[in-house]
């Protein structure tokens, strides 16, 4: 999920200096890998290497995201954006509070579901088209699949009968396939609105920019107080994940061992 507003003026600079792992990024991938081999070899407890596992993907995956956007920008013009440090794919300098922490939590509570969070800032004036507006937007849920395609093939490599880390990566995969769905929505403030934006009258796309400000609180609304958007969320990504191979039982599991309550 991208948010839009205006940065500074762009300034000299390329990408490949500026696009180097943090050290923050690392640590998580590190982590993420380290939780994996823990549960594939029985070490520790397998709820909570579960729960990390899970946690530390899904913040790889939001770096991923965030990362898409902005390098998509900074190929379409907006060059600035390279002193930014979003290249970096730093987890520090995506996270809102509100919709990278508190909502995703509240969602894994309810039921699962992948919620956008993050932010990256691009100067849309910048870019030099409205193609590039639109696939700087879809940009983020294309890293989305990039990191589900991992998920699967990491899951294919277990054996048959390694059930603990077969069913994380499979409720890992549903966490990003709802993600990939949800964002992909037509909603102001989220990408799926980002991809259409350009393309839409003036005045419905400054109505849907002041909409977007607010796009966390429509999304929660949806989710509280309409099941049939639950269930439609919930449905989307198990169609997904069992497109993609994931066996629904491994997914039911997966959701089991990584909830500490």
């Amino acid at each position: 999920m991208s948010r839009v507003t205006v940065v500074q003026m762009p300034r000299s600079g390329g990408a490949s200096d500026a696009a180097i792992p943090s050290f923050n990024f690392l640590m998580i991938l590190l982590t993420f890998a380290g939780a994996g081999l823990a549960i594939q070899f029985g070490i520790g407890g397998q709820k909570g290497l579960a729960f990390v596992f899970v946690l530390a993907g899904w913040v790889l995956s939001l770096c991923l995201h965030e990362f898409g956007h902005a390098f998509m920008a900074w190929k379409g013009g907006d060059h600035a954006i390279a002193g930014t440090g979003y290249l970096t794919l730093d987890p520090r300098l995506y996270i809102d509070p509100l919709t990278s922490i508190v909502l995703p939590v509240l969602f894994t509570i309810l039921g699962g579901i992948g919620f956008p969070g993050g932010a990256v800032f691009v100067n849309r004036d910048l870019l030099r088209s409205s193609g590039w507006q639109s696939a700087v937007s879809l940009a983020g849920p294309a890293m989305n699949l990039v990191f589900l395609v991992f998920l699967v093939l990491l899951y294919r490599l277990a054996s048959a009968d390694a059930d603990t880390i077969r069913a994380v990566l499979a409720v890992s995969a549903l966490y990003q396939a709802t993600a990939i769905v949800l964002n992909l929505l037509p909603i102001p403030g989220l990408d799926g609105y980002g991809i259409i934006r350009p393309w839409i009258p003036d005045g419905a796309r400054a109505a849907g920019d002041q909409i977007g400000r607010y796009s966390g609180l429509v999304i929660t609304g949806l989710f509280l107080l309409s099941g049939a958007f639950t269930r439609a969320i919930f449905g989307a990504g198990l169609t997904i994940t069992a497109n993609f191979g994931f066996a629904p039982q491994d997914v039911v599991a997966g959701y089991r061992l990584m909830r500490l309550w």
